[in-house]
């Protein structure tokens, strides 16, 4: 029931109005035509925009305008901030949005162990409420002050974050409040500090792409707070800095909390941006965290250790707070300001090495653009999560490009980012595995793996409603 009579759309609002309350119900335009976009720099086709908005305040509310919409056939997609880089959020055909923005409750159960937060919870302002309480909640995605917490599980990403160092967080999950396709509402996993063995739904659902039901609320265990220190190394090569950082893991140096990389023409922009001097050459930035002070310090000079062997220009621990946060911040927001400066739309790969191949894979990605008809043509900055063995070419995309120059761009950028996780036997880290990834997730894994999810996807939504084309890759 995609396309709608006056009469069908007439009634379907006024069921939604019974279940939310005419309030929380936008059927706007501008409304709806926000509810459907999503970072992606090619614009909206009309035929995708979504019927109406809806924001419901509890789970009994999703699950009613779940059962309706399986009565009526009708698509249902999540929204949380819509910040996911794989194309997971755009719908392909129009449907009611739910926005998760009212489930946002926070409680803190500090005698059991763990604290409960709604899906629509902001990750950043979570982690530092939690953090002024002596909690450590090991989340850090680039778009943490924007970013759901529900977005975050469904695809079980900790961002920045080393998985080396602290996991992901799935593995501080420990249940969750789950809606499911069609209405019913489950619980998953335990109340108690440790996670279940066996079968738990819970591994269902973090890292499930959105395919098989609605998160409502997470469990978490609570982590004492942790001290941190900084260092930084800048080398004169890119070769000479990816050879460091495997030098750290492969003399089994402790793995840091964050390690980020820029080449050094995105490092010369970060820092003068930032009011710093050039630095001289690439740049390696680098968190470790301890139970002290001391501890982390004690960490930082171990990875310098490594680091140093590999003759950089300058490695040294930070110890100035405020000059660290500028570094920091340097490669942090570098994206948005490489956008504000030169008026383009930034879009980047995620390119996943294993560790022995770490050097080969940064000439690699130098060479992202070779031999592609439209990225070959722009500018391209170079930037990763390097601890995590993990590289994101960025390309400017011209503002005043037309939207299928747009969307060519972004079929090569994935083309060519499916050709290298390929290459070195991995895949995306931070991004989920389908929507524009499905492809490459059949290439990687297999049909018969494909398969598998589909038919989980039919035993739990077998009238398709949720999320409907993020499986298959209509995006």
């Amino acid at each position: 029931m995609e396309s709608m009579s006056d009469p069908q759309y007439s009634k379907m609002l006024k069921a939604l109005e019974a279940i939310v309350t005419e309030k929380y119900i936008s059927a706007s335009s501008f409304e709806r035509i926000k509810a459907t976009l999503d970072v992606f720099p090619y614009e909206l086709n009309r035929d995708q925009i979504c019927h109406v908005v809806v924001i419901p305040g509890s789970k009994e509310e999703i699950s009613e305008i779940m059962r309706y919409a399986n009565s009526i056939k009708m698509p249902v997609f999540i929204r949380g901030s819509a910040t996911h880089l794989g194309g997971n959020y755009r719908p392909h055909t129009p449907g009611i949005v739910i926005r998760t923005q009212r489930l946002d409750t926070i409680q803190l159960f500090e005698d059991y162990g763990y604290f409960e937060c709604g899906a629509g919870c902001i990750v950043g302002p979570l982690v530092d409420q939690l953090a002024g309480l002596g909690f450590f909640v090991p989340m850090a995605p680039g778009s943490r002050r924007i970013a759901t917490m529900g977005g975050l599980v469904s695809n079980n990403t900790s961002g920045h974050v080393i998985d080396a160092s602290v996991g992901k967080p799935g593995d501080y999950v420990l249940g969750l409040e789950i809606v499911l396709p069609n209405g019913e509402v489950i619980e998953t996993g335990t109340r108690g500090m440790r996670r279940p063995a066996g079968t738990d739904l819970t591994k269902f659902f973090v890292g499930g792409d959105g395919l098989l039901g609605i998160i409502t609320k997470i469990r978490m265990r609570l982590v004492p707070q942790v001290k941190q220190s900084y260092g930084i190394a800048v080398y004169r090569e890119n070769s000479a800095l990816a050879r460091g950082v495997q030098r750290m893991f492969l003399e089994r140096r402790p793995a840091p909390y964050f390690m980020e990389f820029m080449d050094e023409r995105s490092a010369n922009f970060g820092f003068t941006h930032n009011k710093l001097e050039e630095p001289g050459g690439a740049v390696n930035l680098f968190v470790m965290i301890g139970s002290s002070e001391e501890e982390a310090a004690s960490k930082v000079a171990k990875v310098l250790e490594s680091l140093k062997a590999e003759k950089p220009v300058n490695a040294y621990r930070v110890e100035d707070k405020e000059v660290w946060h500028k570094m920091w911040s340097s490669r942090e927001v570098i994206g948005s300001n490489l956008m504000q400066q030169t008026g383009g739309q930034l879009s980047a790969a995620e390119i996943v090495t294993n560790l022995k191949d770490l050097v080969t894979c940064m000439e690699d990605c130098v060479h992202f653009r070779d031999g592609m008809p439209l990225l070959s043509q722009l500018d391209m900055h170079l930037l990763g999560h390097i601890g995590g063995l993990t590289f994101h070419p960025a390309v400017m995309i011209p503002r005043e490009w037309d939207s299928k120059r747009k969307r060519q761009v972004a079929d090569e950028r994935f083309m060519r980012e499916t050709e290298l996780n390929l290459k070195y036997g991995t895949c995306g880290g931070e991004w989920g595995q389908f929507g524009k990834r499905k492809d490459f997730f059949v290439k990687r894994y297999g049909e018969n793996a494909y398969q598998i999810v589909v038919n989980l996807k039919k035993m739990f939504d077998s009238n398709n409603i949720l999320n409907p084309g993020i499986l298959e890759g209509y995006r």
